[in-house]
């Protein structure tokens, strides 16, 4: 088997394909001629193998097409970020005659996961059958196509060939890793909504907003006793205060960069904070609203951690796609959203623009909380422009926190993400413990 690792593998089996083309035709013309000059058995003889050669070329194709059999198998499909999968492809050739040019090309999204992954070129003897097993380290959050994307057979004078696609698409979900969060500091004066008992927040106690039946993870306190009795099945009441206040998160996923390894560990390091702080948040029974702009405004609201999954899973296969003007739609949710005055915000790349508006919503009564990786404009080891904008951003009220990617250790392995720059480096340090600037998070594994 030849492994093709040079990016122009496609474009030169064209090139081989148009010179086999020329090379028949002047075959065929020369043994045209030479029998039209010279005549007898052989001349003759070899003008009909040539014309009979394409015949005999498409008939073995069709042939060793029919037998030619396929196999692919995904150990799973959902993963978390740092686990590993394994892809297991079988080609069988179960008829009787030779296939010499057989090419395999893969999903590109699973080539990018996994370098060894790649298209390659091979035959196959009769009866005979070829295994390939891969082991993929996923250091990347999101959803992949994986796999055998079409395969190329080609005739044996290579002038023509057949495609043959997988009968299923294979694709596999990475989910971020969710980080614990021991202790997070949020003002109670916002979180209104219930009460404060060993460390916990209930959900309100005044207004009675919904009875529903009990589900694992809902607190005894929320228990309707009466109805329980009448119905013989547990019941809980969903409650809420006038003061009733969720934690808006806006989450920017306008493009950070090219699309290449570093801009997707700093990708996922955003989404790995939220993804933790929602978690802890909705363990506690804080309520929180998931906004964002994909085409169109997008607000997912989830009140217990029976709801986290679903924050989960669109956390997991969002993409930072976007090219929209993210003060606008800063400015959109803060308008639309009237119950929410405590705001964080998530992104890769933090700018002026997104500072003033920051500080505008803020003088409109709101808490804002800024949660960035880079800062642009700044270098990584500009520390003293970093803590300069910290700075700034405590005389405003504003809370910020640089989060600080690090590399994925693979469980059951040594391999890791090397990142093309030293990320410690960029790193603010607080200058006085009393008064702490930005408060670094660092994602582990």
């Amino acid at each position: 088997m030849a492994k093709k690792h040079d990016p122009d593998y496609l474009p030169q089996q064209s090139r081989y394909r148009k010179r086999n083309i020329v090379r028949y035709i002047l075959l065929l013309f020369s043994s045209l001629v030479y029998a039209y000059f010279y005549g007898g058995i052989f001349p003759y003889t070899l003008l009909y193998l040539m014309l009979a050669l394409p015949v005999i070329s498409a008939i073995h194709m069709a042939i060793v097409c029919f037998f030619f059999r396929l196999s692919e198998r995904v150990g799973e499909r959902t993963f978390v970020k740092g686990e590993c999968a394994t892809y297991h492809l079988i080609l069988q050739n179960a008829s009787f005659l030779h296939m010499p040019y057989i090419t395999v090309h893969m999903q590109m999204e699973g080539r990018f996961i996994l370098k060894d992954l790649k298209s390659v070129h091979l035959s196959l003897a009769p009866f005979s059958s070829r295994e390939f097993k891969y082991r993929m380290p996923l250091y990347f959050r999101g959803r992949y196509d994986i796999g055998v994307n079409y395969i190329e057979i080609q005739d044996l004078l290579g002038l023509f060939s057949i495609r043959r696609n997988p009968f299923e698409k294979k694709s596999i979900l990475v989910k971020p890793r969710i980080i614990e969060q021991s202790d997070k500091s949020i003002s109670e004066a916002r979180i209104s909504e219930g009460e404060i008992a060993s460390g916990f927040h209930e959900s309100g106690n005044n207004e009675i907003k919904d009875i529903r039946e009990y589900v694992y993870g809902d607190s005894f306190r929320k228990i309707h006793w009466k109805l329980t009795s009448k119905l013989s099945k547990t019941m809980v009441k969903d409650t809420r205060n006038e003061l009733d206040n969720d934690i808006m998160m806006i989450l920017n996923l306008n493009k950070s960069g090219l699309l290449d390894e570093e801009s997707l560990i700093k990708e996922d390091c955003v989404i790995e904070e939220m993804v933790s702080t929602i978690y802890y948040l909705l363990r506690r029974n804080i309520p929180v609203k998931l906004c964002f702009f994909k085409e169109r405004p997008h607000t997912f609201r989830a009140s217990s951690i029976n709801e986290f999954n679903g924050l989960y899973q669109i956390l997991s296969e969002v993409k930072f796609s976007g090219d929209d003007d993210f003060e606008s739609i800063y400015h959109y949710f803060t308008d639309t959203e009237q119950n929410s005055k405590l705001v964080y915000v998530y992104t890769v790349n933090l700018d002026a623009s997104m500072i003033d508006a920051s500080h505008k919503i803020r003088n409109r009564g709101f808490d804002i909380e800024l949660y960035y990786v880079d800062i642009a404009g700044i270098d990584d080891d500009d520390i003293e422009a970093k803590n300069d904008l910290a700075d700034l951003l405590l005389k405003s009220n504003i809370m910020g926190y640089l989060l600080t990617p690090r590399t994925v250790e693979i469980q059951g392995g040594k391999e890791e993400v090397q990142i093309t720059r030293e990320k410690e480096k960029g790193r603010v340090r607080p200058k006085a413990k009393e008064k702490e600037k930005v408060k670094a998070y660092e994602t582990q594994a």
